[in-house]
């Protein structure tokens, strides 16, 4: 792959989904008994057999071994019997579908729909993630309408008046690519401003100004020129924010190089393909490269959200020049606006363009590349987070992450492990202060409770029984009834989107 951007910059316009039509009731964060659960906290190769879980105002108040004729005043009662509970799962990288990114798009036949007033689209979207065992998500930057909605939608979800994971969301800092050209077309570089920052001044201001509205992490990107990109890192640190986003560009009289990149480093890299752009000599890759990149990861304390599906599926469409089936049971939750974007000629995956770019060639071996460099950085103990980049197309918001997890267990990772880089990992990266992730006492209610043994296979994340968000039970059967009642609204959209179509061709 020539460069990062040229396969995935654009995923903050993609993806948008759709929502159920009437309102949605969580169970109040209130007393929940879990009676003859096997608990798996991850913290420990243990696993916890016939325990009786107490959770009480979104915490975990109590693990004992289950006693025949144990009861809780006012609680209620959930069998666990031949179930397993472990912490919720992450998507550590996802670009979140919202109102407020239909509002900002730039395409004509989504821009504008008729979505209702009661913010239904985005309730969709959050039932969705808890369908798949998904009880946190980090949203790596979008646009300014998709990142408001976000940030209202955390504090709805927090104060229990809307479903969904807890969400952590990302303010992404970039400057413009002609900046950091390495090949100048000649084109004026723009006056820096800290919406496209040129100067460290700006990036310090980019940051700031971050702080002010609330968002809980900072993505720098790829196209910062060296000094802004530093100062970008430093005054991130300063905020106390984390940072996960790009490397920055090589090669341009004002751009980084490999050494000043891993002496300053982001907390945690975005993609192991920012890692391949790395071990590029021209436009092949360098195998030998891996130990080192590996060995330079790991002494610069980042961890790695490898996003390998993002890239399996980027090559399928290019091979196969068609958008990969979503896994069975899935399909429903792609709304019709998401197929607009999935779909030619919104998906430039599916272009000629795309097709004929400078090492367009080397895509497959990228892929391959990503997962050798995957498995080194494991075997350095770099921590890894499961992270997607959904909604790309062919990546529903939910179930990819099951198929990252999958991915990670293709390469090497032991089911444990990959369900502590599914949950605990990207807890202590994203929320260090509000404890470890792991299901134990006196730690949030953030879990998964599944109808089969994911330590003895790992495809046994697909057997969600239920999840506690924020401390409320939901089960996978009211989830699907209100995932449900979105097929009337669905209609409605596909009928708009249809009328307009209409229009174009008249």
């Amino acid at each position: 792959m020539n460069r990062h951007s040229s396969m995935l910059g654009l995923f903050s316009c993609l993806a948008l989904g759709l929502a159920a039509a009437a309102p949605v009731r969580a169970e109040p964060a209130g007393r929940y008994l879990v009676r003859d659960v096997a608990v798996i906290p991850l913290d420990s190769d243990q696993t916890l057999a016939h325990r009786d879980v107490l959770i009480e105002d979104g915490r975990i108040r109590r693990i004992a071994p289950t006693a025949p004729r144990s009861r809780v005043n006012a609680a209620t009662v959930i069998d666990g019997r031949g179930k397993f509970l472990l912490p919720g799962f992450v998507d550590a990288h996802v670009h979140l579908a919202t109102e407020g990114a239909i509002a900002d798009s730039k395409n004509p036949m989504i821009k504008g729909l008729d979505l209702g007033a009661g913010h239904d689209y985005d309730r969709h979207v959050m039932l969705s993630l808890l369908k798949a065992g998904v009880t946190g998500a980090a949203n790596l930057g979008g646009s300014v309408g998709s990142d408001d909605d976000l940030l209202r939608l955390r504090g709805e979800i927090d104060a229990g008046r809307m479903p969904g994971p807890k969400l952590y969301v990302g303010k992404l800092i970039n400057g413009p690519r002609a900046a950091v050209a390495v090949k100048p077309d000649g084109q004026p570089v723009p006056a820096s401003r800290p919406e496209a920052p040129t100067t460290a001044a700006d990036g310090i201001a980019a940051v700031q100004r971050a702080k002010q509205r609330g968002y809980d992490f900072i993505k720098p990107y790829q196209f910062l020129n060296r000094d802004t990109y530093l100062a970008v890192i430093e005054e991130a640190r300063r905020q106390g924010y984390i940072t996960t986003g790009h490397l920055p560009e090589l090669g341009c009289a004002s751009c980084a190089d490999r050494a000043f990149a891993f002496a300053h480093p982001l907390n945690n890299i975005a993609h192991s393909e920012e890692l391949a752009r790395y071990a590029r000599i021209g436009t092949d890759l360098a195998p030998a490269d891996i130990e080192a990149l590996a060995q330079a990861v790991a002494a610069s304390g980042a961890s790695v959200t490898p996003t390998l599906v993002t890239l399996k599926t980027i090559v399928a469409m290019y091979v196969q020049r068609e958008v990969p089936a979503v896994p069975a049971g899935w399909l429903d939750t792609v709304d019709p606006v998401t197929r607009i974007d999935w779909a030619s000629p919104a998906n430039r995956y599916l272009s000629q363009a795309f097709r004929d770019q400078e090492g367009a060639d080397t895509f497959s071996a990228g892929y391959d590349f990503a997962r050798v460099l995957t498995r080194a950085l494991f075997k350095r103990g770099v921590p890894l987070t499961i992270g997607t980049d959904a909604a790309l197309p062919g990546l529903a918001f939910g179930v990819s992450v099951r198929q990252e997890m999958i991915e990670l267990r293709e390469v090497g990772l032991k089911p444990l492990d990959v369900l502590r880089a599914a949950s605990l990992n990207a807890h202590r990266l994203f929320d260090p202060q509000a404890g470890s992730g792991a299901a134990r006492e006196g730690e949030r209610a953030n879990l998964v409770l599944l109808d089969a043994d994911p330590l003895a296979d790992i495809q046994n994340v697909a057997k969600v029984a239920g999840v506690f968000a924020q401390g409320r039970w939901w089960s996978i059967a009211e989830i699907d009834r209100q995932l449900a009642k979105g097929q009337a609204f669905e209609r409605g959209l596909q009928r708009q989107i249809e009328q307009r179509k209409a229009a174009t061709t008249n």
